[in-house]
C-alpha cells in the first residue's frame, strides 16, 4: 500500500502507456502548459535546449574519471555494443544553457542529515500500529524491532519521503538532473518541463507529479542505483530492457514502484533484522530496493513480460521480496559478482 500520509489521484501499482499519458496531457492540461510557456525562465530555457545538440540516450558512469576510459563504458539502450561517442556541446553555450555537477546518494544524505525535518517528523509513519489480538500477536511471533540507535536514521528515510520536489531547493534540481544525465548521457541540463522525461520513464511533462506517493526519497534511491559504480551494470541492463520494442515500460514508474515496496516492507518491520546486523539502514534500505529491482526485471526479461502484466508482476514482487528478504538480497550479489567478473573478463 502506498504510504498513508500521502494522497495520490492514480495508483502507481499499475503502469500507464507513457505515450497515452502524454496523448492526456496535451488533451486536458492545455491551460497548464499554456502558463508554463508564459514563464520566461521556462521558455528562455526551452529556446536554448531545442538548439542544443543532443546525443541519444545511452547509460553513462557518472563519474567523472570514467569518461576518458574504454568505450565499453557507454552502452546504448539497444544492444551490448559500444554506443556512438556522444556528440560534442557547442564551443560556447548559450546563456540559459546549465552544466550542473553530478550528485550521489552520500551527497544528498549528508544534505538531508543537516537539515531541520521538523516540519515532516510529525506526519511520519515508520512502524505499523499495534493493536487488538493482531497487534499482540505481531509483537510476540513477527519481526524484531529495530535497535534504539538505528530508529532516528530510519525516521530520516521517511521523512525524506515525505519531502516534496521545490524548485527552489538546488539540491533537488541537482538529484533530477543526475538521474536523467546520467541515463541519456547527456552532458547538459535539461529543460525543467518537457515531453523529454518520457525517455526515462516518467509520465508526462512534469516528473515531481510521479513522484508524490513516495516524496523525494523516489528520487533518491534512482540516484543511489545509477550512482553507485557496482550498480551500474544492472541499471545499464534495466534501462535497456526498459526501451526494448517488446518489453518496454517507464522505468523510472518502475522505479518509484519499487522504492514504495521498499518504505513500505521498512515499515512492516521486515528489514529490521538486516539493519540491525549491519548497524545501518540506510544501506539497507538501498540495497533492498536494488534487489526488488533486480528481482522484477529478471522476471519481465526471462519470462517476456510486457506493460499489460506490470500490476501482476509489481504486487507479486512485493509479496514475495518482503517476506525473502535474505534471499533476494543474496540473489542480487550473486548477479553482482557476475557483472563483475564479465567487466574484469572485458579489461584483459
Amino acid at each position: 500500500m502506498m504510504l498513508e500520509t500521502l494522497q495520490q489521484k492514480e495508483p502507481l501499482s499499475e503502469f500507464v502507456d507513457v505515450a497515452e499519458r502524454n496523448r492526456k496531457n496535451q488533451d486536458h492540461g492545455v491551460s497548464r502548459v499554456d502558463r508554463l510557456s508564459q514563464d520566461e525562465e521556462f521558455a528562455a530555457a526551452q529556446e536554448e535546449w531545442d538548439a542544443v545538440q543532443c546525443v541519444e540516450p545511452i547509460l553513462r558512469s557518472p563519474h567523472k574519471e570514467d569518461f576518458h576510459k574504454s568505450p565499453k563504458k557507454y552502452i546504448d539502450s539497444s544492444s551490448s555494443s559500444p554506443a556512438k561517442t556522444p556528440s560534442k556541446l557547442p564551443p560556447v553555450l548559450p546563456p540559459a544553457v546549465r552544466v550542473t555537477p553530478h550528485t550521489d546518494f552520500d551527497e544528498v544524505w549528508d544534505y538531508f542529515t543537516r537539515q531541520d525535518m521538523s516540519h515532516v517528523m510529525g506526519s511520519i509513519k515508520p512502524t505499523l500500529e499495534q493493536r487488538g489480538v493482531n497487534g499482540l500477536f505481531r509483537s510476540l511471533f513477527g519481526p524484531k524491532k529495530l535497535k534504539a540507535e538505528l530508529v532516528e536514521e530510519r525516521n530520516l528515510l521517511f521523512a525524506i519521503a515525505q519531502c516534496q520536489f521545490d524548485n527552489s531547493e538546488p539540491i533537488h534540481l541537482q538529484i533530477l538532473q543526475t538521474v536523467y544525465k546520467v541515463l541519456t548521457g547527456t552532458k547538459i541540463d535539461c529543460p525543467r518541463y518537457g515531453s523529454h522525461w518520457d525517455v526515462i520513464g516518467f509520465q508526462g511533462v512534469d516528473p515531481a507529479t510521479d513522484l508524490r506517493g513516495v516524496g523525494l526519497l523516489g528520487l533518491v534511491q534512482a540516484l543511489h542505483l545509477l550512482t553507485h559504480e557496482p550498480l551500474l551494470p544492472l541499471a545499464r541492463d534495466v534501462f535497456r530492457l526498459s526501451h526494448d520494442h517488446h518489453s518496454q515500460f517507464p522505468l523510472m514508474v518502475l522505479s518509484i514502484n519499487v522504492t514504495r515496496i521498499s518504505l513500505q516492507t521498512l515499515r512492516e518491520g521486515y528489514l529490521n533484522k538486516e539493519c540491525n546486523s549491519r548497524g545501518n539502514v540506510r544501506h539497507v534500505l538501498n540495497q533492498f530496493f536494488t534487489a526488488v529491482l533486480f528481482h522484477i526485471f529478471w522476471i519481465w526479461k526471462t519470462e517476456s513480460k510486457t506493460i499489460k502484466d506490470s500490476g501482476f508482476i509489481i504486487k507479486d514482487a512485493e509479496a514475495y521480496c518482503k517476506r525473502n528478504v535474505k534471499t533476494v538480497l543474496q540473489k542480487l550479489q550473486v548477479q553482482l559478482r557476475k557483472y563483475s567478473h564479465t567487466e574484469e573478463g572485458h579489461l584483459v
